[in-house]
């Protein structure tokens, strides 16, 4: 197991830095949890690199069946609603938000928005019944060779210094180099707040038209100020995260990433879920659900929270391609915008 600082290999030499990987043994298959053990492994990754793999708690099929859906859907997503550069995630020609299928039945598993382990570990790292709150896609498109994002948080406000939010990304396909696996900078999550980040200027807010709620000149805009990347490549470089199909990222909000140059000949897909602290006062931030899946969405007994209106399949389709989502605190804006800093780090920018 990977741990989040070099550990000595056999030989002697160091081991590559990376994620830790939790593995789903037969028994908690069966019981449909995670053991103590595995349970602290996820626990571990996520409190220390900022995020963790759970491998294989996705059926390979489901996969199949939503990727074929999405690929078939993509042009006519590009030919609508990607007319330009600015239009695509981060301003960057490589890479756009396209949503798994929620007016599909035939397409809505439990094992993709209802993961048992899922839910466990988020019950432990955010709290009990944390609240679902957002779903997007990612599709890192084919041969865009040569073009990446920017080094960025997905932050564009004064975020909390503890864990408040996590995507949990699901592999539709293989995530390799070759293809466009993620980039992380593990750690970054709990050594680093909105200083190290560029600001909102009325130029940045032209360039990535993608984002549809408003964006505040001054506040944090999500690239990384580039001495604030070289400073923290010094301490502990960036790694791509390569994974299986039907394995499960988990990412904790803060954490610096970066979509990466797909080389390949298919597109490279996650499906993503927004997990919020049940503490975490923003009270605006909900899904568009069809109120024809209605039963499905909200007729699940489990330890978490599914917030969402009930809308027209068209208003779905209309809404789910889009940076829709706002996650910046709705109350208490006094102390998130005004108070002094009561923490240190190791290190500045």
């Amino acid at each position: 197991m990977p741990s989040s600082l070099p550990t000595q290999e056999s030989n002697g030499a160091a081991a590559p830095d990376g994620p830790r990987r939790v593995p789903l043994t037969e028994g908690d298959r069966k019981n449909a949890s995670y053991s103590v053990p595995n349970l602290q492994m996820a626990l571990e990754g996520l409190h220390q690199d900022g995020m963790v793999i759970l491998r294989d708690i996705v059926d390979p099929e489901h996969c199949d069946r939503v990727y074929q859906h999405m690929i078939a859907d993509r042009d006519r997503i590009l030919e609508t609603r990607h007319k330009g550069e600015s239009t695509y995630n981060q301003g960057v020609k490589s890479n756009i938000l396209q949503c798994a299928p929620f007016t599909k039945p035939g397409l809505l598993y439990d094992d993709f928005y209802f993961n048992p382990f899922v839910i466990q570990v988020m019950n432990a790292y955010l709290g009990e019944k944390p609240k679902w709150v957002m779903t997007t896609g990612n599709n890192a498109l084919k041969g865009t060779g040569g073009l990446r994002q920017p080094v960025h948080k997905d932050t564009r406000f004064r975020h909390p210094k503890c864990p408040f939010l996590v995507i949990a990304n699901t592999a539709l396909v293989d995530f390799t180099m070759e293809n466009g696996a993620t980039e992380f900078w593990l750690g970054t999550h709990a050594y680093s707040d909105e200083t190290c980040q560029t600001v909102i200027s009325p130029e940045s807010i032209k360039h990535d038209e993608s984002v549809k709620k408003p964006q505040k000149v001054g506040n944090p805009a999500c690239p990384i100020r580039p001495e604030a990347v070289e400073a923290r490549r010094l301490i502990r470089p960036p790694i791509q995260a390569t994974m299986k199909k039907g394995d499960v990222m988990l990412r904790d909000f803060r954490c610096w990433h970066a979509g990466m140059p797909n080389n390949t000949e298919q597109d490279r897909i996650m499906v993503a879920q927004a997990w919020m602290a049940p503490w975490y006062p923003n009270y605006e931030v909900r899904m568009k659900i069809p109120i024809s899946q209605a039963p499905y969405f909200l007729g699940k007994g489990r330890k978490m929270e599914v917030v969402c209106d009930l809308v027209t399949d068209e208003e779905v389709e209309n809404f789910q391609h889009w940076d829709n989502f706002a996650f910046d605190p709705t109350h208490f804006l006094d102390y998130y915008n005004t108070t002094t800093k009561n923490y240190r780090y190791p290190f500045q920018y």
